[in-house]
């Protein structure tokens, strides 16, 4: 070694950095032998890594897995930096697919889902419900009957 210190990935410089393409994808760090996940916004994406956003400051294990499920694969990752709620990861392993894709967002290629096109309110949207149509609210002063909680006796 030369004692020199060697850059990492967010202090590299341009020229040297890998292309990066602003995203903005949800994904999952899994941790604890795939049993446990935090969610997280993938950021800057590169062939090479990608930086996290994180609601809440969480600290990032060495190296994990990240699941993209939006595009269907989970890579192994290594953490390179982290500061605050954001940390930089390099891929150190190839793309797994983990499950299908799931589609982001509607284009002109493909028609709107027939039930989402119908008015909240109507008679088919209502037919089409699992749970069927919902019952009337109860007349004011008048007990619903079933449900949760502890009954309270009628003071009529």
């Amino acid at each position: 070694m030369d004692g020199s210190k060697s850059q990492t990935d967010e202090q590299a410089p341009e020229a040297e950095r890998a292309l990066r393409r602003r995203v903005l994808k949800g994904a999952l760090v899994a941790i604890n032998h795939e049993f446990s996940s935090i969610p997280c916004t993938m950021r800057n994406l590169s062939d090479t890594g990608t930086r996290l956003d994180f609601e809440d400051g969480w600290f990032v294990p060495d190296r994990f897995f990240l699941f993209v499920d939006v595009d269907g694969y989970k890579i192994e990752c290594e953490r390179v930096w982290q500061k605050g709620k954001s940390c930089g990861v390099r891929f150190v392993g190839p793309k797994i697919p983990s499950g299908p894709q799931r589609q982001q967002a509607l284009s002109e290629d493909h028609p709107p889902d027939e039930a989402a096109a119908r008015p909240a309110d109507s008679p088919a949207r209502r037919a089409a419900s699992p749970a069927g149509p919902a019952a009337p609210p109860p007349a004011h002063g008048e007990r619903k009957s079933g449900g949760f909680g502890r009954r309270v006796p009628d003071k009529s």
